[in-house]
Protein backbone atom coordinates (compact mmCIF):
# COMPACT_ATOMS: atom_id res chain seq x y z
CA UNK A 1 0.00 0.00 0.00
CA UNK A 2 3.05 2.52 0.31
CA UNK A 3 4.10 1.38 -3.60
CA UNK A 4 1.80 4.49 -5.15
CA UNK A 5 3.81 7.29 -3.00
CA UNK A 6 7.03 5.77 -2.84
CA UNK A 7 7.39 5.59 -6.75
CA UNK A 8 4.68 8.01 -8.09
CA UNK A 9 4.25 10.41 -5.31
CA UNK A 10 5.65 13.60 -6.70
CA UNK A 11 3.18 12.99 -10.09
CA UNK A 12 0.03 11.95 -7.87
CA UNK A 13 -0.03 15.07 -6.07
CA UNK A 14 0.06 17.17 -8.79
CA UNK A 15 -3.17 15.27 -10.14
CA UNK A 16 -6.55 16.42 -9.48
CA UNK A 17 -7.80 14.45 -6.66
CA UNK A 18 -6.51 11.30 -7.69
CA UNK A 19 -7.47 8.19 -6.59
CA UNK A 20 -4.95 5.85 -4.91
CA UNK A 21 -5.97 1.90 -6.19
CA UNK A 22 -3.99 -0.53 -4.56
CA UNK A 23 -4.41 -4.09 -5.78
CA UNK A 24 -3.15 -6.39 -3.39
CA UNK A 25 -4.96 -4.99 0.01
CA UNK A 26 -7.22 -7.68 0.71
CA UNK A 27 -8.07 -8.78 4.24
CA UNK A 28 -6.80 -12.49 4.41
CA UNK A 29 -8.58 -15.04 5.98
CA UNK A 30 -6.68 -15.60 8.19
CA UNK A 31 -3.10 -15.11 9.75
CA UNK A 32 -1.27 -17.48 10.06
CA UNK A 33 2.27 -17.53 11.37
CA UNK A 34 3.57 -13.93 11.14
CA UNK A 35 5.50 -13.55 7.93
CA UNK A 36 9.31 -12.50 7.80
CA UNK A 37 7.93 -9.04 6.19
CA UNK A 38 5.57 -8.45 8.73
CA UNK A 39 8.16 -8.97 11.40
CA UNK A 40 10.62 -6.68 9.60
CA UNK A 41 7.93 -3.93 9.76
CA UNK A 42 7.17 -4.03 13.49
CA UNK A 43 3.97 -6.33 13.68
CA UNK A 44 3.81 -8.66 16.46
CA UNK A 45 1.33 -12.11 15.99
CA UNK A 46 -2.06 -11.21 16.23
CA UNK A 47 -1.83 -7.35 14.44
CA UNK A 48 -4.38 -7.11 11.63
CA UNK A 49 -1.70 -5.85 8.98
CA UNK A 50 -4.01 -5.43 6.09
CA UNK A 51 -6.00 -2.91 8.44
CA UNK A 52 -3.08 -1.37 10.15
CA UNK A 53 -1.41 -0.42 6.79
CA UNK A 54 -5.01 0.54 5.32
CA UNK A 55 -4.84 3.37 8.11
CA UNK A 56 -1.37 4.42 6.94
CA UNK A 57 -2.62 4.36 3.31
CA UNK A 58 -5.90 6.48 3.97
CA UNK A 59 -3.19 9.01 5.89
CA UNK A 60 -0.17 9.00 3.06
CA UNK A 61 -3.76 9.63 0.26
CA UNK A 62 -4.53 12.54 2.11
CA UNK A 63 -1.40 14.42 2.11
CA UNK A 64 -1.32 13.51 -1.46
CA UNK A 65 -4.53 15.46 -2.21
CA UNK A 66 -6.77 11.86 -2.88
CA UNK A 67 -8.17 9.18 -1.75
CA UNK A 68 -7.55 5.29 -1.10
CA UNK A 69 -9.30 2.39 -2.57
CA UNK A 70 -8.13 -0.97 -1.65
CA UNK A 71 -9.33 -3.74 -3.78
CA UNK A 72 -9.77 -7.05 -2.22
CA UNK A 73 -6.84 -9.62 -3.89
CA UNK A 74 -4.31 -10.62 -1.30
CA UNK A 75 -0.96 -9.70 -0.61
CA UNK A 76 1.17 -12.36 -1.98
CA UNK A 77 2.81 -12.99 1.52
CA UNK A 78 -0.72 -14.36 2.69
CA UNK A 79 -2.26 -15.73 -0.53
CA UNK A 80 -2.78 -19.44 -1.44
CA UNK A 81 -4.13 -18.61 -4.87
CA UNK A 82 -2.61 -16.38 -7.17
CA UNK A 83 -4.93 -14.44 -9.40
CA UNK A 84 -5.74 -14.31 -12.99
CA UNK A 85 -4.00 -10.87 -14.48
CA UNK A 86 -7.59 -11.13 -16.97
CA UNK A 87 -9.71 -11.33 -12.96
CA UNK A 88 -7.40 -8.15 -11.90
CA UNK A 89 -7.42 -5.88 -15.07
CA UNK A 90 -11.41 -6.83 -14.78
CA UNK A 91 -11.71 -5.10 -11.45
CA UNK A 92 -9.04 -2.17 -12.39
CA UNK A 93 -11.32 -1.16 -15.20
CA UNK A 94 -14.68 -1.06 -13.26
CA UNK A 95 -13.09 0.89 -10.69
CA UNK A 96 -11.77 3.34 -13.61
CA UNK A 97 -15.15 3.28 -15.01
CA UNK A 98 -17.01 3.71 -11.08
CA UNK A 99 -14.41 6.58 -10.53
CA UNK A 100 -14.13 8.78 -13.76
CA UNK A 101 -11.07 7.96 -14.38
CA UNK A 102 -9.15 9.87 -17.23
CA UNK A 103 -5.77 8.43 -16.70
CA UNK A 104 -4.75 5.98 -15.33
CA UNK A 105 -1.13 5.08 -13.81
CA UNK A 106 0.44 1.97 -13.79
CA UNK A 107 3.83 0.43 -12.45
CA UNK A 108 6.39 -1.19 -14.32
CA UNK A 109 6.70 -4.06 -12.42
CA UNK A 110 10.04 -4.86 -11.49
CA UNK A 111 10.80 -8.05 -9.46
CA UNK A 112 7.57 -8.53 -6.81
CA UNK A 113 4.60 -10.87 -7.80
CA UNK A 114 2.62 -8.21 -6.83
CA UNK A 115 4.16 -5.58 -8.65
CA UNK A 116 4.22 -7.80 -11.92
CA UNK A 117 0.48 -9.31 -12.01
CA UNK A 118 -0.43 -5.15 -11.73
CA UNK A 119 1.75 -4.64 -14.21
CA UNK A 120 0.45 -7.74 -16.88
CA UNK A 121 -3.37 -6.38 -15.67
CA UNK A 122 -2.81 -3.30 -17.00
CA UNK A 123 -1.13 -3.97 -20.01
CA UNK A 124 -3.99 -6.39 -20.50
CA UNK A 125 -6.65 -3.47 -20.57
CA UNK A 126 -3.83 -1.23 -22.55
CA UNK A 127 -4.27 -4.31 -25.58
CA UNK A 128 -7.96 -4.50 -25.47
CA UNK A 129 -9.25 -1.30 -23.86
CA UNK A 130 -6.92 1.02 -24.31
CA UNK A 131 -9.91 3.55 -24.31
CA UNK A 132 -11.03 2.83 -21.11
CA UNK A 133 -8.96 6.06 -20.09
CA UNK A 134 -7.79 9.35 -22.35
CA UNK A 135 -4.25 8.65 -20.90
CA UNK A 136 -1.66 6.48 -19.18
CA UNK A 137 0.93 6.69 -17.55
CA UNK A 138 3.57 4.39 -16.00
CA UNK A 139 5.92 4.85 -12.95
CA UNK A 140 8.76 2.73 -12.03
CA UNK A 141 8.95 0.65 -8.66
CA UNK A 142 10.91 2.12 -6.22
CA UNK A 143 13.29 0.36 -4.72
CA UNK A 144 13.71 -2.47 -7.95
CA UNK A 145 14.10 0.18 -10.05
CA UNK A 146 17.58 0.92 -8.69
CA UNK A 147 18.61 -2.68 -7.99
CA UNK A 148 17.32 -4.22 -11.20
CA UNK A 149 17.57 -2.01 -14.43
CA UNK A 150 17.69 -4.40 -16.93
CA UNK A 151 14.28 -5.37 -15.75
CA UNK A 152 13.54 -1.87 -16.57
CA UNK A 153 14.45 -1.76 -19.65
CA UNK A 154 12.59 -4.79 -20.91
CA UNK A 155 9.41 -3.33 -19.64
CA UNK A 156 9.96 -0.30 -21.45
CA UNK A 157 10.96 -2.11 -24.36
CA UNK A 158 7.65 -4.28 -24.28
CA UNK A 159 5.43 -1.13 -23.90
CA UNK A 160 7.26 0.36 -26.86
CA UNK A 161 6.39 -2.69 -29.18
CA UNK A 162 2.33 -2.56 -27.55
CA UNK A 163 2.96 1.21 -29.05
CA UNK A 164 3.02 2.90 -26.11
CA UNK A 165 4.41 6.49 -26.62
CA UNK A 166 7.25 6.96 -23.81
CA UNK A 167 8.35 10.93 -22.59
CA UNK A 168 10.18 10.38 -19.62
CA UNK A 169 9.29 12.73 -16.61
CA UNK A 170 10.48 13.38 -13.59
CA UNK A 171 8.79 15.62 -11.00
CA UNK A 172 11.06 16.96 -8.01
CA UNK A 173 10.31 15.63 -4.69
CA UNK A 174 7.40 17.43 -3.02
CA UNK A 175 6.55 18.35 0.92
CA UNK A 176 3.49 16.54 -0.06
CA UNK A 177 5.25 13.37 -1.11
CA UNK A 178 7.60 13.61 1.86
CA UNK A 179 4.38 13.90 4.37
CA UNK A 180 3.01 10.81 2.50
CA UNK A 181 6.23 8.75 2.80
CA UNK A 182 5.85 9.53 6.75
CA UNK A 183 2.87 8.51 7.35
CA UNK A 184 3.98 4.73 6.46
CA UNK A 185 6.20 3.82 9.61
CA UNK A 186 5.73 0.01 9.35
CA UNK A 187 6.86 0.27 5.97
CA UNK A 188 9.84 2.72 6.51
CA UNK A 189 10.99 -0.10 9.23
CA UNK A 190 11.06 -2.65 6.38
CA UNK A 191 12.51 -0.86 3.96
CA UNK A 192 14.48 1.46 5.94
CA UNK A 193 14.15 4.83 6.66
CA UNK A 194 17.27 5.74 4.02
CA UNK A 195 15.20 3.99 1.05
CA UNK A 196 12.08 6.26 1.97
CA UNK A 197 13.84 9.19 2.68
CA UNK A 198 15.98 8.82 -1.08
CA UNK A 199 12.74 8.00 -2.78
CA UNK A 200 12.42 10.60 -5.44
Amino acid sequence: MDDAALSAGNFLCRCDSPVIVTVFAGIPDRYAELTEWDASCGFANGDDGVMMRRDEDRTAAQHLGGVARWLDFVDSQYRSRTPAAAEIASRIADTATEVGADTIALPLGIQHEDHELTHAACALLLRDRRELVRSWVAWVDVPYRLRFPEQVVDRLESLRQQGFQLAPSEFPMTEAKRAALAAYPSQAKGLGAAAMENAT
